[in-house]
């Protein structure tokens, strides 16, 4: 494994890159970052439509905040209204590239693995602490029902498109549906969650402390390294962006 596939180290690149974002000031910062962010594109082999289309949700929402942000800034300001659309337009900007950076992350890797390579520095530690065995329990299982729960949903919508149950239903009709089974399936997938850990405790969760890991995720000094070059990177494109 390289250092750059590395779970840690990807997450690292991809919060600081959204951090120096949502921190640069100038258009020369955007567009230093917005090359950046085609060149990782580009090595992460995902196209730039697909980005694309992962953001079609936060800019059907976008005249919403936009709307809040303004009716806030003319209530609780004193700029002008060319001022307040000014930052209106910088903080949508900066947002729109934050969310195309992390979807990017989320398309190239998953959230499981950085679990992975949490428990592998953990278990190198070797420290008897329930209380954390049973953190990484509650998350993994999280992340292991969670999509469950949305290709279920997504299916449930999709059987109620097909049977045409939802096509005379206006919004608000459909809403009062949605409140009505939702918590439904949360229960059920919130029981299996209960079985599955009801069964590891059978087995024997608990009584090793901490648990090993089937495919340990390595983390050295290079790992280490890579962490402390990212940050010098991004603090060196800030610094540069503002000469």
């Amino acid at each position: 494994m390289t250092f750059m596939n590395q779970p840690l180290v990807r997450l690292w690149l991809f919060l600081s890159f959204s951090t120096a974002v949502l921190f640069s000031p100038t258009v020369y910062h955007w567009l230093v970052y917005g090359v950046l962010f085609i060149v990782i594109a580009w090595i992460e082999k995902v196209s730039i439509k697909r980005i694309l289309r992962s953001l079609r949700s936060f800019i059907l929402f976008l005249p919403v905040m936009v709307g809040f942000y303004f009716l806030i800034s003319v209530i609780m300001s004193q700029s002008t209204l060319g001022q307040i659309f000014i930052e209106i337009s910088t903080a949508m900007m900066k947002f729109l590239l934050v969310i195309a950076i992390m979807n990017l992350y989320t398309i190239g890797s998953g959230s499981s693995s950085v679990f992975q390579a949490l428990r592998s520095i953990w278990m190198q530690f070797n420290k008897p602490w329930r209380k954390v065995e049973d953190w990484f329990l509650f998350m993994e299982m999280t992340l292991r029902f969670y999509p469950a729960l949305q290709r279920e949903w997504s299916r449930w919508q999709g059987i109620h498109k097909a049977l045409g149950l939802n096509v005379q239903h206006g919004k608000i009709r459909r809403w009062k549906e949605t409140a009505r089974q939702l918590p439904g399936m949360i229960m059920i997938h919130l029981q299996k969650a209960d079985d599955i850990a009801h069964a590891m405790t059978m087995r024997g969760y608990g009584r090793q402390i901490p648990r090993g890991v089937a495919q340990p995720i390595p983390f050295t000094l290079l790992h280490v390294s890579a962490l402390v070059i990212i940050t010098y990177l991004f603090l060196t494109l800030h610094n540069l962006a503002q000469i």
